[in-house]
């Protein structure tokens, strides 16, 4: 419970996975607009809450939750009829609990970056009534603020009117006030440092959609401080009316995004930020870990778990998509090492994940179950995962059952220029081990690559017969010499248990040698 709107997230847990979000919602309440302008929440917007909960518990319960974590932010931590509310909210069932502004930002960070990021990452969630900041580092916060800043607060609780147009002398007040609030947590994060800086909350989320349409690649996935300062000098010179024109602007932001953007583009500025990364997840998906962790789950592959639980959800052939990975790992790693693809860890993880989710797409229907999972993949925000993540593995499944397009190809459209050939290499190798469990039943042991020539061999040693996949491996040769500019040759090593006996007239029926196999 936000001091702007209310969040629901209804979640199924499964072994092995962070859990899968089966519904999410939001109501925009707007506690802290009495809150700041009189220093308490007035009876109707109570009411408004009380009964959003109210529909918000049916929903999860419909849903077969057992269980309600409920939790408050600045708002409730505000008011001076706290207490009025977590009585409103306990009438409806739900003990509410009302979380110090440390708390929140700790959980922010959790769900924005999971219990183990990569680099020192700087968070940002901007609010209705604070900011929180979060700078962590591996699998612990280096730092942690909670500032008295948000959109809702700055709107209707700084002396300063938004309805109409915003001067500049007005907007650069707002900055100020931004100023006074952030400086202590400026200096000591501009001191320790960062790598990376992601924003959360719906005002973050709603400049980058801005942002992104304003630039024309409607990539709201992130956006530059210089983009922001021209966005928010449209926005100013417009009242509450007028900016509902402009792109991805909606009723509940207009009369908030003045203060609100005002609190982005000031932190950008101190905190020296040239590139904001978007995140869509926050305090919900903190709550969930959170959830994990007080559970006894100590141990946290976040991308992992999140493929897990999209497996798991759209009921795929497990087996058979932990050889599909194993598969393409094993070419992925000998081509790189064999000197045949330049090789790039990035993409080779992306191809692992991408390989256990090639076949969420027959949770729709088998037919056309490739560009299914294109579509699920790219639009299933992964926790762990970025859009642009995303897209490059959904357009690694996307060909696993037709063939890899050229470079140009306007499937390619979203890459940067240098990740068109990584991809369609990915894209191929996944193909091929596709096709090598043809049959499900995981008769390639092992796959041996090598450089011969201008040709390159692939040994398998299989436990069976395998004509099938060869005869499919066939027809991707003239696809295999444009993707990796290499002839494919294909060599069966069955183990001598399962070769075929002699035929009964003594001709031999031993394999032919390698420049008559293929």
């Amino acid at each position: 419970m936000g001091t702007n709107s209310v969040h629901m997230l209804v979640v199924r847990f499964y072994d092995g996975s962070l859990g899968t979000t089966v519904y999410q919602d939001k109501e925009t309440v707007r506690m802290g607009q009495s809150l700041y302008a009189q220093g308490a929440i007035d009876a109707e917007t109570l009411e408004k809450t009380r009964i959003v909960i109210r529909n918000f518990v049916g929903v999860a319960r419909e849903y077969g939750a057992s269980e309600i974590v409920a939790m408050a932010t600045c708002a409730a931590r505000e008011a001076s009829n706290r207490q009025e509310l977590v009585h409103a909210i306990k009438s409806e069932g739900v003990d509410l609990h009302v979380i110090p502004g440390l708390e929140e930002a700790r959980l922010i960070r959790l769900g924005v970056l999971g219990p183990d990021s990569d680099c020192r990452t700087l968070c940002i969630d901007v609010g209705g009534g604070s900011t929180e900041i979060s700078l962590g580092d591996g699998k612990g916060g280096v730092y942690l603020d909670s500032l008295s800043l948000g959109a809702v607060r700055l709107a209707y609780g700084s002396g300063i009117d938004q309805s109409g147009k915003v001067t500049s002398r007005q907007y650069d007040a707002l900055r100020r006030i931004v100023d006074t609030a952030s400086y202590r947590s400026v200096g000591r994060v501009r001191d320790m440092g960062f790598d990376r800086a992601v924003g959360s909350s719906g005002t973050i989320m709603a400049i980058g959609e801005m942002c992104g349409s304003l630039r024309g690649d409607r990539d709201g996935s992130y956006f530059t401080y210089t983009e922001l300062s021209s966005l928010m000098k449209d926005v100013c010179s417009r009242d509450v009316g007028e900016r509902l024109k402009l792109p991805k602007m909606t009723a509940n932001r207009a009369d908030i995004i003045v203060g609100g953007g005002a609190v982005v583009e000031e932190l950008m500025f101190l905190f020296g930020i040239q590139k904001m990364e978007v995140s869509k997840n926050g305090l919900r998906e903190g709550m969930r870990t959170e959830y994990l962790l007080e559970h006894g789950q100590s141990d946290f592959d976040l991308r992992g778990s999140s493929v897990n639980g999209l497996v798991s959800r759209c009921g795929c052939d497990r087996r058979h998509a932990d050889a599909v990975r194993r598969y393409s790992l094993a070419i992925y790693d000998q081509m790189a090492e064999k000197g045949i693809i330049a090789g790039d860890s990035r993409f080779r993880e992306l191809l692992g994940y991408a390989a256990e989710l090639h076949d969420v797409g027959e949770f729709i229907s088998y037919e056309r179950h490739a560009a299914h999972s294109f579509t699920i993949i790219k639009n299933s925000f992964l926790p762990g995962f970025d859009e642009h993540e995303l897209l490059l593995m959904a357009l690694m499944a996307r060909f696993h059952h037709s063939s890899v397009p050229g470079p140009s190809s306007k499937y390619f459209a979203g890459l940067e220029p240098d990740e068109a050939g990584p991809l369609r290499e990915c894209a191929l190798v996944l193909r091929m081990a596709d096709i090598l469990d043809r049959s499900r039943d995981r008769s390639v042991e092992s796959i041996e690559v090598s450089p011969v020539g201008a040709s390159v061999v692939m040994r398998l040693m299989c436990t069976r017969d395998i004509s099938m996949q060869l005869w499919k491996l066939k027809t991707i040769r003239d696809e295999f010499s444009n993707v990796f500019d290499r002839k494919l040759r294909v060599v069966d090593i069955r183990e001598p248990a399962h070769r075929p006996s002699p035929p009964a007239d003594g001709r031999s029926g031993a394999r032919a040698p390698l420049s008559d196999r293929s």
